[in-house]
């Protein structure tokens, strides 16, 4: 596999399962690259699991919510997510002062829990809390990136997740 192939490698679940109709990347000579079976909810669940213990270092607001776990990890937010913490419930957009205010008291919590469900909900527990964002039919609704070009996408509509695994040294 080229360097080029390795760096555009990804990987597509539709519900939990492949389906034919999900992207894909052709190699040169029109072969398809990776598995296309459920396995890949499965993947996709074991990379964003480097992210437990490692703290919020901060989050900014701009065309999404940006979290900044550690040096190495960020999860940006494009729509509507919900924050519980205790008896505390908070549902809305994330580019409001009601967002910043919700996340300010996590700055410097530890992840414990990060799951994506197959409907592509994304679930991160920070402290005591539990950040959720659910699909958006018409928008990629979380972003989760990391060290060597992880990238982790859900679509729109959340009918699949898309994620490019790290890229090794030769």
């Amino acid at each position: 596999m080229s360097s080029k192939q390795r760096a555009f490698r990804k990987r597509s679940i539709t519900r939990g399962k492949m389906t034919d109709d999900g992207p894909f990347i052709r190699a040169e000579a029109g072969g398809i690259h990776g598995r296309r079976d459920e396995q890949e909810i499965t993947i996709a669940n074991d990379l964003i699991q480097a992210v437990l213990g490692y703290q919020l270092a901060k989050f900014r607001l701009d065309y999404g919510v940006h979290l900044e776990l550690g040096n190495d990890f960020e999860i940006t937010i494009e729509t509507e997510f919900t924050l519980e913490a205790g008896e505390i419930r908070w549902t809305g957009e994330p580019l409001t002062t009601e967002a910043g205010k919700v996340l300010l008291p996590l700055t410097s919590t530890t992840v414990s829990e990060a799951t994506i469900g197959n409907d592509g909900t994304l679930r991160l527990a920070l402290g005591q809390a539990t950040l959720t964002v659910s699909p958006h039919p018409l928008y990629e609704a979380w972003q989760f990136r990391g060290p060597r070009d992880l990238l982790i996408v859900c679509s729109p509509g959340g009918d699949y997740v898309a994620y490019w695994a790290p890229i090794l040294d030769p």
